[in-house]
């Protein structure tokens, strides 16, 4: 199977799971091909119109020539193919990355939190690009309710159901260890 890149893995969660579940060799119940056939339209609207025509022409178990396309679509195409023979792989994949990011994301909302304009420049930055996506109450909304002191798990993941609850608390437990390294 070829090397895909945890982070394209985390960051395209949302499309990668319902696809690799609806191919074909893994016998799609009409829920599972809804839930794609959304996510394909989702990822259509939003300019990802080789990516959707590739996995359209998967779905029906036509050959593509990914040849076409950019190094992002392949990659993701890649992980939906290796999500469906190893199904376990992907939360592994997704898991590693969130870990990854965490103490990065950590890094910035401290700083954003201690006023740097930078940080928050960034985080505002993301949670527009989540809304102009059209994802309200997303990871990077649930970033700045930390920047503003939120730090109850459950009370981030109710208040923005479109966040990546994963990233979200590996986020919170590096935030919790750099705030006790401050403190110490």
């Amino acid at each position: 199977m070829p090397d895909v890149s945890s982070q394209v893995a985390a960051a395209h969660l949302e499309f990668i799971e319902p696809i690799s579940s609806a191919l074909p060799a893994r016998s799609p119940t009409v829920a599972q091909r809804e839930a794609a056939e959304f996510m394909i339209a989702h990822y259509r609207e939003n300019g990802w119109a080789g990516l959707c025509d590739a996995v359209d022409a998967r779905l029906a178990n036509r050959a593509f020539d990914a040849a076409s396309l950019d190094d992002e679509d392949r990659m993701i195409l890649e992980t939906i193919d290796r999500a469906a023979v190893e199904p376990g792989w992907l939360d592994r994949v997704v898991a590693e990355a969130e870990a990854e990011a965490a103490d990065q994301l950590a890094a910035l909302i401290l700083a954003a939190t201690w006023g740097e304009h930078e940080a928050l420049a960034a985080l505002d930055e993301m949670r527009d690009a989540a809304q102009a996506a059209g994802i309200p109450d997303s990871t990077a909304h649930a970033f700045i309710a930390m920047v503003e002191g939120e730090r109850r798990p459950d009370a981030l993941i109710a208040a923005h159901p479109s966040a990546q609850s994963g990233l979200l608390e590996a986020t919170l437990n590096a935030l919790t260890r750099r705030e006790g390294d401050a403190d110490g």
